[in-house]
């Protein structure tokens, strides 16, 4: 009764005549302390918190369980799973590589170093992309002896970076939100870049390579400090610009794309949004989560919402 309230409230605050369907959640885990940053894939799911990452088995999605962890000297700020690999932002110890094939016993298998401090990692077309908070990004080889294999210089501080595609997105602080073309690794070159003048640009959020067969995606998500989750037309690189304002009823704690399907954490709970028409995201369904939200993650089934020491799990 609780969520169909949260829904109807949602939907008349949004100016949305018919009421959206619920999620229902289908499992949840507890882990050992708050949650800072998901990835899912493969049946499995990464979850960091603190300077530790926790691998849970999500196969049986009714009954996830924890299965392996690995804790690290720096904390992590950031992950993202390709395959059975899982790549780390681990501060100032830089760029990490766990391998997963036996997720009860996540082994270390490549370290490259950055600059700076690693604040935030992508990852596509087998390289991984570490978001360095002083110099921009380095481009990693994913395969073999992990070494850096290019490097973009930002014109400010990156907030944010995601992949997708031969696209590497970056917020950068104060440039805006800038478009990488990463197609030639070792020279990566500004395909496009938004400015939102004094608004800066904070996050930024790109479809999983796997729900575009690995094309670059014609749209993605931004948070800027006044203007919110935004979403932003990307299917000309050279020339992004925002469509519309996301009507999430609060400031996002997560985001995660599924194609053009957006999923939010926000105004305590999951709302999923259709962004088919970029200039009008038209809300498709929405739970109550009932307690303070933090990271999204999705993969071709599930979506992943942390709350606190638990992450709950809804049909995507």
């Amino acid at each position: 009764m609780q969520t169909v309230a949260f829904v109807l409230a949602l939907s008349a605050g949004l100016g949305f005549a018919a009421q959206a369907p619920a999620l229902a959640r289908v499992g949840s885990v507890t882990l050992p302390g708050p949650v800072t940053a998901l990835a899912a894939g493969g049946g499995l799911l990464v979850a960091s918190g603190g300077s530790s990452v926790h691998v849970v088995d999500v196969s049986r999605p009714g009954s996830p369980r924890v299965v392996g962890s690995y804790d690290f000297e720096q904390p992590v700020l950031g992950v993202v799973l390709d395959g059975r690999v899982a790549y780390v932002a681990n501060s100032h110890d830089g760029l990490r590589r766990l391998d997963l094939s036996d997720p009860a016993l996540p082994a270390l298998t490549g370290a490259a170093a950055t600059r700076g401090q690693a604040v935030g990692v992508a990852a596509s077309d087998g390289y991984a992309f570490a978001a360095d908070n002083s110099i921009g990004f380095d481009v990693v080889d994913g395969a073999g002896a992990f070494t850096r294999a290019g490097e973009y210089l930002a014109d400010g501080f990156p907030r944010g970076i995601a992949a997708a595609g031969s696209r590497v997105f970056v917020a950068d602080q104060p440039a805006g939100l800038m478009v990488v073309d990463v197609s030639a690794p070792a020279s990566p070159e500004v395909a496009g870049r938004l400015s939102l003048g004094r608004d800066p640009v904070l996050q930024v959020f790109a479809p999983d390579d796997r729900s575009t067969g690995g094309a670059p995606p014609a749209v993605v998500c931004i948070v800027s400090g006044r203007g919110g989750l935004q979403v932003v037309d990307v299917s000309d690189p050279a020339a992004p610009r925002v469509t519309a304002a996301v009507p999430a009823g609060g400031a996002p704690t997560g985001a995660a794309l599924w194609d053009r399907r957006l999923y939010v954490a926000a105004a305590g709970g999951l709302q999923v949004f259709d962004l088919t028409d970029p200039a009008r995201p038209v809300l498709a369904a929405a739970s109550d989560a009932g307690a303070s939200t933090g990271p999204v993650a999705v993969d071709a089934a599930h979506v992943f919402l942390a709350r606190g020491g638990e992450v709950a799990v809804f049909p995507r």
